[in-house]
């Protein structure tokens, strides 16, 4: 029974890791982004480069140290991307990692990607529709081409 009892404290604990603040030795992927500044309804997206030396399991994005999403590893593939929606509390640092486990399933992690920084500016330029807004350059030549038309009279 009391075999049992610590088992299970065992996977609790491990389960519960988190492993986007304690990285391994693994060497460092590398985090990009297509923009550092974006809006809300805007997708971001982020690229985690994998080093070709060391096997991996699966990749791990982080924001502020907390996973956010994994993918699992795809053959011969040493770049992976996450289309991230970006909302009102996605301002933060992001990163990203890799996990090996070996044939007895241990697991080791790499080192973090150095993190990325992204703000958001306030809300998009897209209606709920989908439908982009007009910029006012836009605006201006319309006008003037229906003006030099004749619909402006």
């Amino acid at each position: 029974m009391i075999l049992l009892l610590v088992l299970w404290l065992c996977c609790i604990h491990f389960t519960n890791q988190e492993t986007c603040s304690s990285p391994g030795d693994l060497p460092a992927p590398q985090m990009f982004l297509d923009k550092a500044s974006s809006s809300q309804g805007d997708t971001v997206v982020m690229k985690c480069k994998i080093p070709a030396l060391p096997p991996f399991t699966r990749v791990i994005f982080c924001k502020d140290g907390k996973e956010i999403a994994i993918q699992p590893m795809q053959q011969s593939k040493f770049a992976y991307d996450l289309h991230y929606e970006v909302s009102a509390s996605s301002s933060g640092n992001f990163s990203c990692l890799y996990e090996h486990k070996d044939n007895l399933n241990h697991q080791t992690l790499s080192l973090l990607s150095t993190a990325q920084h992204l703000s958001v500016t306030g809300l998009s330029s897209k209606s709920d529709l989908g439908i982009t807004s007009p910029s006012t350059l836009d605006l201006v030549v319309l006008c003037s081409l229906l003006v030099t038309s004749g619909f402006g009279y």
